[in-house]
């Protein structure tokens, strides 16, 4: 569910996976497999793409949002 609502919001707002990736330490490549929830997303990565996208960390764990 994270995931899913991690990228949901990446692609409504119109972020770059490329920018998110580059500011988080992250590889292009790795991001768009963890978005296509073809990889795992670590905790660390989490908190820095939070952090980046300036959400709070509960902003993709609930569902009415």
């Amino acid at each position: 569910m994270i995931v899913e609502n991690l990228a949901k919001y990446v692609k409504e707002k119109g972020v770059k996976q490329s920018v998110i990736a580059d500011a988080v330490g992250m590889s292009p490549v790795a991001m768009s497999e963890t978005l296509m929830g073809r990889r795992k997303l670590g905790a660390e990565e989490y908190v820095n793409i939070c952090n980046f996208l300036e959400v709070p960390y509960d902003r993709f764990t609930d569902i009415s949002k």
